[in-house]
């Protein structure tokens, strides 16, 4: 699906949140490559790289924690580099599972050094995740967390929520959007959850300004309040 009516040379940004590679996913089906390349010919100006990040995962990346960590960067820095080709924006997030529970967070506003720094971010708990992530200038948010077997965590340790709009996701984003009446503060992200070439185009955001990278992207979530796409198309 292709969402329409963003100018790419215009003052706004229109960015998908929440994307995945099949080289750091398994779960993935496209290659970063052709992820990228998707989306740049798409009317998206930038893509966020949010690999899977679990301890399940890892443990196969490799037998130290540097070596996982930069095999778990792989679909990032392919995925980057080929932005760097087609002058299109790739901004590295993480989608972190905690042990030992089934729901999925969303980071932004990380760079390389922290992975590096924190290998093991998987073991700690969601409060103690959030102040590392505020430490460092990061935001969190719950991805999905209304997708079975996913439940709402302590809105008092989010930043945001995410409303996922991944195509037959069972998200039940009406439950999502009852349930944030009651936590005015928590802010809204919206993303398409990219695995296959048929996820393309559902959701994302749309900045006011543009921003190059995960620094710049978390500042602006701070401060700002972005546009959703909810179904490929603008939310009123």
């Amino acid at each position: 699906m292709m969402s329409h009516g963003i100018n790419k040379t215009g003052n706004t940004m229109k960015l998908e949140m929440h994307a995945h590679t099949s080289e750091s996913s398994p779960c993935a089906q496209i290659s970063a490559r052709e992820v990228v390349k998707a989306y740049s010919r798409s009317d998206y100006d930038g893509i966020v790289i949010t690999d899977h990040f679990d301890n399940d995962l890892l443990k196969d990346f490799g037998s130290t924690d540097r070596q996982r960590i930069e095999r778990y960067l792989l679909g990032y820095d392919k995925a980057y580099d080929t932005g760097m080709e087609c002058g299109f924006t790739v901004i590295l997030g993480i989608e972190i599972r905690l042990e030992p529970y089934a729901e999925d967070f969303l980071i932004y506003g990380i760079d390389r050094d922290f992975l590096f720094a924190h290998p093991n971010l998987c073991f700690l708990s969601q409060k103690e995740l959030y102040a590392l992530c505020h430490e460092n200038g990061a935001v969190l948010y719950q991805a999905h967390p209304f997708r079975p077997p996913c439940r709402p965590q302590n809105p008092e340790y989010l930043d945001g929520v995410e409303f996922n709009q991944r195509h037959n996701g069972e998200n039940r984003n009406e439950l999502l959007e009852k349930w944030i009446c009651d936590y005015p503060d928590l802010r809204r992200i919206s993303g398409s959850d990219f695995h296959t070439m048929d996820n393309l185009g559902f959701g994302g955001i749309i900045l006011e300004q543009k921003v190059k990278d995960s620094v710049e992207l978390a500042e602006f979530l701070k401060y700002h309040t972005p546009r959703l796409l909810i179904e490929g198309k603008e939310k009123a």
